[in-house]
């Protein structure tokens, strides 16, 4: 098995090697069961307990326990990347995190069966796997991609955007079915249909393990990669002080997770002391205090190792740094997507279309339910044609749950089509024989909430490969890259702001215009793809070979505090709602972004110089 898998013998699919294809519907999967699961959660937790059988929670409780799983998502692969790298190598951290999560989902699933007892602690349980699985699936997956190509090879920008397809595609399906299957049928089927997806993700992943190359499935304890330009680089070992240092700032950050945990599960009681003293009227708990306490300490433990590196290597690490700490601007604020974009699409949006606009919206239902499928489907006649040979059950797996993916789809756009709510297919088409096209595309229809969250993925299959394009033909820096992703971040909430301008403050519902969401949608997918790919390529470049997958994951813990302080800015939601209204929530998120942009901009020579080479 050779090093890396461009550098092997084995067919490749639109210039790049099979493997890179296999991470492609893999991560597919993975981010099917958690954009799914994801559409369902506030909405979940809102729902009154009759009739919609939810948990009939405040929004303020439901955003606090959304802000901590999404933390701790992304806090998890710093664990994930450290076992890798040190113990396990890449590809069976994937595989043992792809069957955690597969748990997690049937726990949830279980959770709300109505068995005659009360199943709350196992949904909690399905949570915590969902999070640990996470920790170790995603920081892989991402350092999977990067070690099958050289360090120098020129594809790897090309491969995350296709990458980055594939972790959108799976996020557009799972909201589309699992939202549209939760909403509609039952919280249990939608929870169960996203384990089921990541089921055959693990398949399909583990009968295809040899295809990544020998970087990305043995684990390289120090071994050190020299520099581009022959630089001597060093290997920088943990000593006891630092582990020793490491263990405290963990015991301090762990005890605040722990007490944010209980918090959220006996809905509001902490057992680390509250109102421990007062600063300017704002009272100071325990868990802040121990929040800040860990904040420091790492901060304290990453400036001591950093300059402990030779020249190059640091100066590359201190981009990764400075680049993670601009991305908190921006999945903060557009993390609100889970959160108060959900509410305002369930209360203050126009959801009940009729005549004409009740026409079009079928109709673009129909084109982004089954655009994506088609293009799909073509990747995986192009996977099955490369790797049928080799890897057959890696094909089969993946053809029979695109099978079923095919089935729900038909079946919702004709629910849809036809004003029924069944997944029988002997009922569905006997409505179907019995309607007439024109009745099919006239009359009301209502628009599910958690359809506008598949905004986001479809346009982002649409638009990669256009930007992948772009990329090539127009050279910008990595700086200029993020100013304008935080740019088009900010004008898509200033298109919120404008469009809930008519909004009385403190209004508990209204009518606006879908409009107002798409237009916002479109903007926010731009910014992300101007950033998102675009960090984890230069991640992948600038990280030394032997760290790569913790470098990830300390990527994803900058990501992870983002969905944090998104949490918090959502809880304090609705008494700037009451008082400001929400255009003024909007323009929050329309500055915040925009000055983060120029900031970054700014410094963009500075950073250049540090990458030394590295474009």
């Amino acid at each position: 098995m050779s090093d890396y898998a461009e550098d092997t013998n084995q067919t490749q699919i639109l210039g790049h090697p099979i493997g890179l294809f296999v991470l492609f519907f893999t991560e597919m999967w993975e981010r099917f069961s958690y954009y799914g699961m994801r559409a369902l959660l506030i909405l979940f937790l809102i729902a009154k307990i009759d009739p919609d059988e939810g948990w009939g929670w405040e929004k303020k409780e439901a955003y606090y326990l959304y802000g901590w799983y999404v933390m701790l998502v992304y806090l998890l692969p710093l664990l994930g990347g450290w076992l890798a790298d040190n113990k396990w190598g890449h590809v069976k951290t994937v595989l043992v995190g792809a069957s955690i999560i597969t748990m997690g989902h049937g726990a949830m699933a279980l959770s709300d069966l109505q068995i005659g007892m009360d199943l709350k602690f196992v949904f909690y349980i399905g949570l915590l796997l969902i999070v640990l699985g996470t920790g170790l699936f995603k920081p892989n997956m991402s350092s999977i991609v990067g070690k099958m190509y050289p360090p120098d090879s020129d594809k790897k920008d090309g491969a995350y955007t296709i990458f980055y397809m594939g972790v959108n595609s799976g996020a557009f399906i799972g909201t589309l079915l699992v939202g549209w299957i939760g909403e509609t049928f039952s919280w249990t089927y939608g929870f169960g249909l996203a384990g089921i997806f990541m089921f055959f993700g693990l398949l399909q992943f583990y009968f295809a393990r040899n295809v990544f190359g020998k970087a990305a499935t043995e684990v390289k304890k120090d071994v050190i990669e020299k520099d581009t330009k022959n630089e001597d680089t060093k290997s920088v070992p943990f000593t006891k002080v630092d582990l020793r240092t490491a263990s405290i700032g963990g015991f301090f950050a762990v005890t605040w997770i722990v007490d944010g945990i209980a918090s959220v599960i006996t809905r509001g009681t902490h057992f680390l002391s509250e109102d421990v003293f007062s600063v300017f009227g704002y009272s100071i708990d325990l868990s802040e205090i121990f929040f800040t306490l860990s904040l420091l300490i790492f901060i304290k433990l990453g400036l001591s190792r950093l300059v402990r590196y030779e020249i190059i290597e640091r100066d590359r690490l201190k981009v990764i740094f400075i680049i993670a700490f601009f991305v908190i601007f921006f999945w903060a604020s557009f993390e609100q997507a889970g959160t108060t974009l959900t509410v305002f699409a369930k209360d203050y949006t126009n959801r009940i279309l009729d005549g004409n606009w009740g026409l079009i919206y079928k109709i673009i239902d129909l084109i982004l339910s089954f655009t994506p499928m088609i293009i799909l489907t073509v990747f995986i006649y192009k996977l099955w044609k490369a790797i049928w040979t080799t890897n057959p059950l890696t094909i089969v797996f993946t053809s029979i749950s695109f099978l079923i993916i095919w089935y729900l789809v038909i079946i919702r756009v004709l629910n849809k089509l036809l004003g029924v709510k069944t997944a029988n297919i002997s009922e569905v088409f006997g409505s179907f024989s019995n309607t007439s096209v024109g009745e099919m595309f006239t009359g009301a229809t209502v628009v599910d909430t958690s359809w506008f969250q598949i905004l986001n993925p479809f346009f982002i299959v649409v638009l990669a490969p256009l930007y992948s394009i772009f990329w090539k033909k127009f050279s910008f820096s990595g700086s200029q890259k993020f100013f304008f992703g935080l740019t088009l971040l900010a004008a898509g909430f200033g298109v919120l702001a404008i469009g809930s301008s008519s909004i009385p403050n403190g209004a508990e519902t209204a009518s606006v215009s879908m409009m107002w969401l798409v237009a916002a949608y479109f903007l926010h997918t731009m910014g992300e793809l101007s950033i998102s790919p675009v960090g984890l390529s230069y991640v992948s470049k600038l990280a030394p070979a032997r760290m790569l997958a913790f470098l990830f994951g300390i990527w994803y813990v900058f990501i992870g505090m983002a969905g944090k302080i998104s949490s918090i800015f959502a809880q304090y939601s609705e008494t700037i709602l009451e008082t400001d209204g929400w255009s003024y929530f909007f323009l929050i998120f329309t500055i915040i972004p925009f000055v983060a942009g120029l900031a970054i901009l700014s410094i963009g020579k500075p950073l250049k110089r540090m990458m030394h080479g590295i474009k």
